[in-house]
This record gives structure tokens, C-alpha cells and sequence, in this order.
């Protein structure tokens, strides 16, 4: 007996919540300009009618949705963020190891530190085509109107994806293969064991290998050839083409490494402390020994000369960059000139992580970076437009925008940003949010309580509408149990 009045209390709960949230959805602020719903930290929502933006927050910081005119985004923190413009879509996700990048041109996907590919698209994928990408669950239909998806890692089928022709994949990583343009890759257990087959033989093979990693392996891909034995220590490479060049590479780690190609040779014995590289085609020679106590670099427009950590410097033409006392200090500016326009960076850092840097173009400053590490960051951007940013506390060491939009949220107590007529300020994660714009501006704390202010507007809400009064753009406005009893809408467009 308990337990079902346990179970139907839960019951009537879930039920009556379900029904106050849609009440409140619908029933929630709204003005000519936007609408907005605040039941932090469960959901808050706005739609900019003017702007034609929204954004939505469940959760508090973990889950962010956005959607702007020229840009759309979500994030499934700390674990996935995408970003897609007309441009470029990214993806982020176990930021900074994975990043997955897509333009008209180019597919890129790293994977620290298994994987690093950059593909070329080839035209017909760079037709019109359609994906979806939410990891684990993905699916798309190429320009020939074939369809593709799946479920990572149980099963999945790309099309036209990553300069592939096609990838299956069962029970990844037990089972994938990879369908390219003249061969077709098997992989069991990657990346443990890998073969390679011709789609038609030729004699000399121009595509095989095979591998079992990392004891052996072996593989021919038209120009170049890859070998190791007990991977990382012996490893051989060699590439040549008509009219690209060649590059022969030889490591025996980390004993001895030697790299010769048509532009330079490189040496390195007991990587990374003994390292001498010169170039062929013009005068560059660089010298370590041993790397990172001694360096020098003599070459055409190019000086430098290293005793660290007490003092080093790199010179070149139009940049300059140097160290005292390393990390104590650090310093580093470039200059473009070309014709009238004249473009000068300078930056200066403090303990690796503290720094200030600004820019200026032909003369007129453009932007200004600083952080104080690890209490405050802030950034300013001086164009026809200024923008502003800045918030607390900046426990991020680095600036990366997968870290930043996966992690960034959890870490910052209060963050402040202006751009031309539009002001925010988010404090304890949205507890209290201020906005403001050329129409009016508002102050939020959770659900608790709404003031909007501006040009004939002044209206307070409590509990998300379960009583408001004022004059909401030159009308009178009261609510009570979420439900509008005077509202004139005589001046509303």
C-alpha cells in the first residue's frame, strides 16, 4: 500500500509539473520585441523578434542551444559542442582531443593522438548534400540522393564522408572498412590490425599493405610507402612524384632521425636534444644543442640565438620575439606593411598564462586582450561597432574554443558582454541576468522576479507571471495565476 501511494503521489507530481511548465510556456513574457521564459536552473529561453535570434539553456550550463542569422549552435557539456555557419560546421567533443572540421572544400577530423586527416572534397561532395551529426547518432543522404547513418559504436555506414567512398563500421572498433577510390581498407580490432586490397590488380601493386600494430607493418599507396618495426622505434617513409618532389624519412627512436626532401634536410640524434636542419633552396641553417638549453638560427632575414632559461630571441623581417628569465617573461610583435596599410601586433606576457595584447591597424587600435590569470579575462574589439568582454574568474589557461565552449560555462561565476546598443551580464550561472538593447532592458533572478524598463515600460513579474504589474510599452499590464487581466494592445503593431 505504500508503495502505490508512493508511486501515485510521484505520479500527481510529474503531472501537475507538467502542466504548470506548459502553462508557463505558454502564458510566459512576451512583448513586441522578444519572449522569454525563465524557470532557471530546469529551463530558460528567449526569441529575439528583431534579430531573429534564440537561445535555450537546460540545465544550467549543461545543455546550450543557440540560433542565430548566420550562425547556429549546441553544447552537450563537457562532453560535445557544434557550431555550423554558411561557411564551416565544427564539432568538438572530449575537448582537446577530438575536433571535427567541415568547409566547402575541405574534412578534417583529429583525434588526439590516434588520428590527424585532412581530406580534399571531391566534387561530388561538394555538391549538394545533407548530414547530421549528434554524436553517438549520425545519419545524411549524399548528392546522389543515397542515404547513410548509424549508431556509434554498434553499427553505422558513411557516404562521401572524410574523402571516403564509403565507411562501415560493426561493433567499432572490431570491425570497419573503408571503401577509397582505387582500394579498400579492412580493419579488426583498430588500430590493431589493418589490410589493404586493390579493387583491380596491377603488377607492380600499386595499393597493399598490411599491419599488426604495433609489431609490423607494411603499405604502398601509389607515391608513397610506409614501413615500421615495433612501433615507434623503427619507422620508414619515402614519397616521390614527378612534380611534387620527394621526401625520404628514417626514425630509429629516439636514437637518430633524418629527414631529406627537396627543400631541407633535418637530423636529429637523441630526440629532442640534438637537432641540425638546413635548407636547400635558399640560405636557413638552425641548430640545437642541446634542444632547449642552446639554439641558433642564421638565415635570410631570419636571426635568432637561445641560452635558456635566462634569455633567447627570434628576429625576422617584420616580427620580433624573445624571453627573459623564462616563464618570468615573454614578449612578441609583428608588423604588415603593404602600401598605405600598416598592420602592428604586440604582446606581452607574464608567467606563461598572463598576458596583454593589443592590435592596431594603420594606426587606429582594433583590439585589446588581456588576462590576469587565473582571476579575470577580458577582450575589446574597436571597429565601426565596439564589443566588449569579460569574465570571472578565467581558470582556463589557454585560450581553445572546443575547451572554451565545452567547459568555459562551469568555470565562469559572472560574465559581462557588450556589443554596439546591446548589453548582458550573467551572474551565478544565470541565477541573475541583466539585458539591455535599444528597446528596453531587463533584469532576471531565476524565476523569482522580471524588471523590464524602458520608454513607457515599467513592469515587475513574480514567479514567472504568477503576478505582474505595470505598463508594458504604454499599456497597462496585470497578471495573476500566470493569466494577463488587462493588457491594451491598442499601440501594438
Amino acid at each position: 500500500m505504500y508503495n502505490l501511494i508512493k508511486s501515485s503521489f510521484l505520479l500527481f507530481f510529474l503531472m501537475f509539473f507538467f502542466l504548470v511548465f506548459s502553462f508557463q510556456i505558454a502564458y510566459s513574457y512576451e512583448d513586441s520585441s522578444e519572449k522569454r521564459l525563465n524557470l532557471w536552473p530546469l529551463v530558460v529561453y528567449s526569441e529575439n523578434k528583431i534579430s531573429k535570434s534564440k537561445r535555450l539553456e537546460i540545465a544550467g550550463p549543461f545543455i546550450y542551444k543557440y540560433s542565430f542569422p548566420d550562425e547556429n549552435g549546441t553544447s552537450v557539456r563537457p562532453i560535445y559542442s557544434s557550431v555550423k555557419n554558411p561557411k564551416e560546421k565544427r564539432i568538438y567533443f572530449i575537448s582537446p582531443l577530438g575536433v571535427y572540421k567541415s568547409d566547402n572544400e575541405t574534412e578534417s577530423l583529429k583525434f588526439v593522438p590516434l588520428i590527424n586527416k585532412t581530406w580534399v572534397k571531391t566534387p561530388e561532395e561538394r555538391q549538394e548534400e545533407r548530414h547530421f551529426d549528434f554524436f553517438p547518432v549520425f545519419w545524411g543522404q549524399t548528392s546522389q540522393n543515397e542515404t547513410y547513418g548509424g549508431f556509434f559504436p554498434i553499427y553505422g555506414k558513411f557516404k562521401n564522408r572524410f574523402g571516403k567512398k564509403e565507411i562501415i563500421f560493426v561493433l567499432w572498433p572490431i570491425y570497419s572498412k573503408i571503401e577509397y577510390e582505387k582500394y579498400t581498407a579492412y580493419n579488426y580490432l583498430w588500430p590493431f590490425i589493418r589490410t589493404i586490397k586493390e579493387k583491380e590488380r596491377t603488377q607492380p601493386p600499386e595499393y597493399s599493405g598490411f599491419k599488426i600494430w604495433p609489431l609490423f607493418g607494411h603499405f604502398k599507396e601509389a607515391n608513397t610507402e610506409r614501413k615500421f618495426v615495433l612501433w615507434p622505434f623503427y619507422i620508414r617513409t619515402h614519397f616521390e612524384d614527378p612534380e611534387e618532389g620527394y621526401s625520404d624519412k628514417l626514425i630509429v627512436f629516439p636514437f637518430y632521425i633524418k629527414e631529406d626532401t627537396e627543400s631541407y634536410n633535418k637530423k636529429i640524434i637523441l630526440w629532442p636534444f640534438f637537432q641540425k636542419v638546413y635548407a636547400k633552396e635558399y640560405y636557413y641553417k638552425q641548430i640545437d644543442a642541446p634542444w632547449p638549453f642552446y639554439q641558433k638560427i642564421e638565415g635570410e632575414n631570419v636571426k635568432g640565438l637561445r641560452y635558456w632559461p635566462f634569455y633567447g630571441y627570434i628576429k625576422r623581417k617584420d616580427s620580433l620575439d624573445y624571453f627573459i628569465i623564462w616563464p618570468l617573461y615573454f614578449y612578441k610583435e609583428d608588423h604588415i606593411t603593404h602600401k598605405s596599410y600598416e598592420f602592428e601586433e604586440r604582446e606581452y606576457k607574464f608567467l606563461i598564462f598572463s598576458k596583454y595584447r593589443y592590435t592596431k591597424e594603420t594606426n587606429q587600435p582594433l583590439q585589446k586582450e588581456y588576462r590576469i590569470w587565473p582571476l579575470v579575462y577580458g577582450y575589446e574589439y574597436k571597429t565601426e561597432s565596439d564589443t566588449q568582454f569579460y569574465y570571472f574568474p578565467a581558470i582556463l589557461p589557454l585560450y581553445d574554443e572546443g575547451m572554451e565552449r565545452n567547459y568555459s560555462a562551469f568555470l565562469k561565476l559572472w560574465e559581462y558582454y557588450k556589443h554596439e546598443d546591446y548589453t548582458y551580464f550573467k551572474l551565478l550561472w544565470g541565477l541573475y541576468r541583466y539585458e539591455k538593447n535599444k528597446q528596453k532592458s531587463i533584469q532576471e533572478l531565476a524565476f523569482l522576479f522580471r524588471i523590464v524598463n524602458g520608454p513607457d515600460t515599467s513592469y515587475v513579474e513574480f514567479l514567472e507571471g504568477f503576478l505582474g504589474i505595470g505598463k508594458l510599452e504604454g499599456n497597462p499590464k496585470i497578471k495573476l495565476l500566470f493569466l494577463e487581466l488587462i493588457h491594451n494592445n491598442s499601440k501594438k503593431e
